[in-house]
């Protein structure tokens, strides 16, 4: 599975209403026999709990839905190395992928907001630094700026100060894009590119296998080729409507199973609770095993909501949802094996998986027409509770 769908369980889970609501309808299930624990299956009400943080994360998970993938440019970088979105100037000069000396630059220019995505052909490993293996690595960072002249005079001076860091670096025409700005250091096996497309600057890193500078800027084009397109196809928010962006544009979160009380007031954050509406929600979709991305792709995925230790998705219909459960229950690694699943729901499919010394996870997938939702937790019993809650609150929010 994805990077974040294997995200952990929270370390305390907070109480909440343990009632289940619902009527049964011949052939459903009566929800209310269900065990659902303390967790609440009232549909929680999303936009009471709007933040002043809010408008910029949404946008930022907007532009998920434009950037490109590097696996789609390069079939053999099969591993993620992290997304995240940049909601400040500081995050973004925070990271690998843009120099720490451009903050003023990134204030000066009033960016916006931005979306990071990056993989490779190797398991990223945080106790080796990049440069020491022999990874080919694409990252590509979207940064929002209020208008195109902005963004334009941003990516000139990202780069001269970026260019500037070492008095080895050196300019690289990348074929086909003469306003992209480039630079390597010879004999080294990275390049980094800014170009500017309308209100977006796209800052690119890559490394090759060898200090190819070739083989390097083609890598670039081929990059830009791929994102272009879809930058056009990007409407941006006017900067004056960014903290008016609806928090459950798909009307996911509200279904998805929230720990705690269902009036509680959660800010939007891109890795705990936010929506992936669109193509957006591709960053859930699983690499490996290949059936399950498979199933996946045959079943429609339009829209993604995470909340914490859960993952809803939507498919296109019933059959759909169903499938993707069987296919992951059939598919389960060698390091994992199926554990008892909810009782009541005789549908639903759990797992326990063991990776080294850590504790083992579980995970369950449940199904209600054309939802499907991933619960996770260190503790099975409790798992099996959030499966049949989830199960609940699906039902409940019809």
């Amino acid at each position: 599975m994805t990077a974040r769908l294997a995200l952990g369980a929270l370390a305390v889970l907070l109480a909440g209403c343990g009632t289940v609501d619902g009527t049964a309808t011949p052939g459903e299930i009566d929800v209310r026999s269900l065990d659902v624990g303390s967790y609440t299956t009232v549909p929680a009400d999303i936009e009471t709990g709007r933040k002043p943080t809010d408008g910029p994360i949404l946008e930022g998970l907007r532009m998920a839905g434009a950037v490109v993938f590097p696996h789609e440019v390069d079939p053999a970088l099969t591993h993620s190395w992290g997304t995240d979105v940049l909601d400040t100037p500081q995050r973004a000069s925070d990271t690998s992928a843009i120099s720490n000396v451009n903050l003023a630059v990134l204030q000066r220019h009033r960016m916006l907001v931005g979306f990071d995505i990056a993989e490779g052909t190797q398991a990223f490993d945080k106790a080796k630094p990049a440069i020491e293996t022999d990874a080919r690595i694409t990252r590509v960072v979207l940064l929002r700026f209020p208008g195109a002249e902005n963004a334009k005079e941003a990516a000139r001076e990202l780069a001269a100060t970026d260019f500037g860091v070492s008095p080895d670096n050196r300019p690289v025409p990348i074929p086909g894009y003469a306003a992209a700005q480039a630079h390597w250091r010879p004999g080294i096996k990275t390049i980094g590119a800014t170009f500017a497309h309308g209100e977006i600057v796209v800052s690119l890193f890559l490394q090759h296998q060898s200090p190819d500078i070739d083989a390097l800027a083609k890598r670039v084009a081929a990059v830009l080729d791929a994102q272009i397109p879809l930058l056009d196809k990007f409407t941006p928010t006017a900067p004056d409507q960014i903290a008016h962006l609806p928090r459950d544009p798909d009307d996911l979160l509200r279904r998805t199973l929230i720990p705690g009380p269902a009036d509680q007031r959660i800010a939007i954050a891109a890795r705990e609770f936010a929506p992936w509406t669109g193509r957006a929600g591709r960053h859930y979709r699983p690499t490996e095993p290949a059936e399950l991305g498979a199933a996946w792709d045959r079943g429609g995925v339009d829209s993604v909501a995470h909340a914490y230790s859960t993952t809803l998705f939507r498919f296109r219909d019933e059959a759909a949802a169903l499938a993707f459960g069987t296919t992951w229950h059939d598919t389960l690694s060698a390091a994992a094996h199926p554990v008892a699943a909810p009782e009541g729901l005789p549908q639903a499919r759990c797992a326990e998986r063991r990776a080294g010394s850590a504790p083992a996870l579980t995970r369950c997938y449940v199904s209600f027409r054309r939802y499907g939702a991933f619960v996770s937790g260190a503790e099975p019993a409790g798992v099996r509770r959030q499966a049949a809650a989830q199960f609940a609150l699906l039902a409940n929010a019809q």
